[in-house]
């Protein structure tokens, strides 16, 4: 708010005061004071911060006396007009009092605050003249090697990101090469099955054409031994049937003699009838009795004694004819209906070799046929094999050549990313010491302790810095240091989680999982040791998953900038730094799983 008076008298007429009041509200401001007479109030927004306000210049004019006022008009006005305005008046009156002190209250109080600004810029000048010349002159003595140290700086992150991109793309690769390299295998493992399938199939199907070779060739002997036994009966048989010729040859022409010797005998008993009756004749014709009784009684006798010997010789030669005949006959019907009887298993046994003969021709025909076709499939099969090793062993020896070159291009770019994550230290080593010495916080003169407080990734740094001491009389003391820092990290791990980054300013610990599955990390813990002092642990009790290859940071209280999605912020606002650094991953048993340790050389 601003307040002008300005107060006139003139010489003709009475004295006039005009007040100009410039007040800023806010916007739910109602203002109190009401002026009267000529007034003009002027409204507009504020074009100065502060959303929401505005100003309003308000001029009242305020005239005294009564050299206006035409002569005689009073006089059509009441009394209790003129004792209202002298009332008004008044109280206007004694309003503009209370301003007045109000605004010379105000007036003293800001001309108080403006001495007391112009003190403390006198004592901000002084203290900037004896403070800010070293501090200016120590960053115009840096400012161009850190503007040169950010670029730097810069360049490394982005040819860090475009290694780590190409990184991933040679592994991408790598990894897509492997596939292929076990699809392969997998084919060719395949094609191995297959083949020994098939010679294990051929080779059971050799056994069984073997076995059935083996069962025809004792068949065909068989069969030859029955030929040679059918022979054998078949000779047995014709002689039979010669003997049995010969037998009814015999039988014959023992009936022929039989039946001659029945003749002759018959004859022969003829004759001795005859001569019987001749003998008869003679004895009738003898005259004598007793010669006749006699000759009759010793022809009876001798006939009698002839017809017994001839009957007995010929019941013994009917007797030996017929036990002969009949033991030929029957020998004969029994060598014959045995002959028959083996003819007939002969016949039937060699009926039924025929058969299996047959059938084991027709089944040796389509064994030697199927045999041939799988002999053709192996064949063809074993060219495949040849053909797919040939074309297996070019693949193979294309992506070992490839995977050795990515090896080779990835090794390169790791030794490529080693050495700017050393520039990388290196640089944030010298803008730390920058940083330390701009802020004030270290030493001035006590660089080699800043440094020896960082972690440096092996390279040489030399700083020139000029510091003032008031205490000894405004000397100038100009100091040179040059430092070598040599650092090494050694990594081990019990597993595929392994601790594969350390921040050199103890902002973050970068945990990687190695291995081909996720990984739960719940429970547990980082124990740090800094110089011999073991006083950073971190334990979380809902820990991160750890995926196939991915990274997960724990940051330092309040210093994590673009967290990724396995990221998480601890309660250390630094995890500390110092020459001999020693990180462990234990588990919820008390194992370290993993361990960092990073030692620190420095020489000057």
């Amino acid at each position: 708010m601003s307040t002008s008076v300005k107060i006139s008298k003139s010489s003709e007429g009475p004295t006039t005061k005009t007040t100009s009041i410039t007040r800023e509200y806010s916007s739910t401001y109602r203002p109190v004071i009401k002026g009267r007479g000529s007034s003009s109030t002027n409204y507009g927004r504020s074009s100065y911060g502060g959303g929401g306000g505005y100003s309003m210049r308000q001029v009242s004019s305020y005239g005294m006396g009564s050299a206006m006022a035409p002569a005689g008009a009073y006089k059509n006005m009441s009394s209790t007009g003129v004792a209202s305005i002298k009332t008004s008046r008044d109280r206007e009156k004694k309003d503009m009092q209370d301003l007045n002190e109000r605004f010379a209250n105000y007036i003293e109080k800001v001309r108080f605050l403006e001495a007391q600004n112009r003190k403390l810029a006198q004592e901000l000048d002084q203290l900037k003249q004896k403070w800010g010349k070293e501090t200016a002159a120590v960053k115009a003595m840096y400012q161009a090697e850190l503007d040169e140290a950010r670029k730097l700086l810069d360049d490394a992150e982005k040819e860090k990101a475009r290694l780590e991109i190409r990184t991933a793309s040679l592994e991408e690769q790598i990894d897509e090469i492997r596939a292929s390299l076990d699809d392969a295998n997998a084919q060719n493992d395949e094609m191995r099955d297959r083949l020994e399938r098939q010679n294990q199939q051929i080779s059971e199907y050799v056994s069984e054409i073997s076995v059935l070779t083996k069962r025809m060739q004792q068949l065909e002997s068989d069969r030859d031994r029955d030929k040679k036994e059918i022979g054998r009966l078949q000779d047995s048989l014709n002689k039979a049937r010669h003997d049995l010729d010969n037998e009814t040859l015999g039988h014959i022409d023992a009936e022929n003699r039989r039946q001659t010797l029945e003749e002759e005998l018959e004859f022969l008993k003829n004759v001795h009838e005859q001569e019987l009756k001749e003998l008869a004749a003679l004895a009738y014709r003898d005259t004598t009795v007793e010669n006749r009784e006699f000759w009759k009684s010793e022809m009876s006798s001798a006939l009698r004694e002839i017809q017994e010997t001839y009957d007995e010789e010929m019941d013994a030669m009917r007797g030996e004819l017929e036990s002969y005949y009949n033991m030929k006959i029957q020998e004969f019907r029994t060598g014959a209906s045995r002959q028959n009887m083996e003819t007939v298993h002969a016949k039937e046994t060699t009926k039924k070799m025929r058969d299996q003969l047959s059938a084991l021709q027709s089944r040796l025909s389509e064994l030697e046929a199927r045999n041939a076709s799988l002999e053709a499939e192996n064949a063809s099969l074993r060219q495949q094999l040849e053909e797919r090793e040939r074309e297996w062993e070019e693949e193979r020896m294309e992506l070992t050549n490839n995977l050795n070159k990515l090896q080779a291009e990835l090794e390169a770019v790791l030794k490529e990313l080693q050495d700017l994550i050393d520039t990388k230290l290196g640089l944030e080593l010298e803008i730390a010491a920058y940083r330390k010495l701009l802020e004030g916080e270290e030493n001035r003169v006590g660089l080699k302790q800043i440094v020896l407080n960082l972690v440096s990734g092996g390279h040489v740094s030399t700083t020139e810095y000029v510091s003032h001491d008031e205490r000894s009389g405004g000397q100038s003391q100009v100091v040179k240091g040059e430092m070598s820092a040599k650092t090494t990290y050694q990594r081990s791990a019990k597993g595929p989680i392994t601790i594969c980054e350390m921040q050199c300013c103890g902002k973050y610990i970068c945990v990687e999982n190695t291995g081909r599955r996720n990984e739960q990390l719940d429970g547990w813990k980082i124990a740090r040791t800094v110089d011999g002092r073991t006083d950073k642990r971190f334990c979380h009790t809902s820990w991160f998953h750890l995926c196939t290859r991915p990274q997960g940071k724990i940051w330092a209280k309040g210093s994590a900038q673009n967290p990724g999605p396995n990221d998480i912020e601890s309660n250390q606002n630094s995890w500390g730094i110092g020459a001999n650094i020693t990180t462990k991953l234990v588990n919820l048993s008390g194992e370290d799983r993993a361990t960092h340790v990073q030692k620190t050389m420095y020489s000057s």
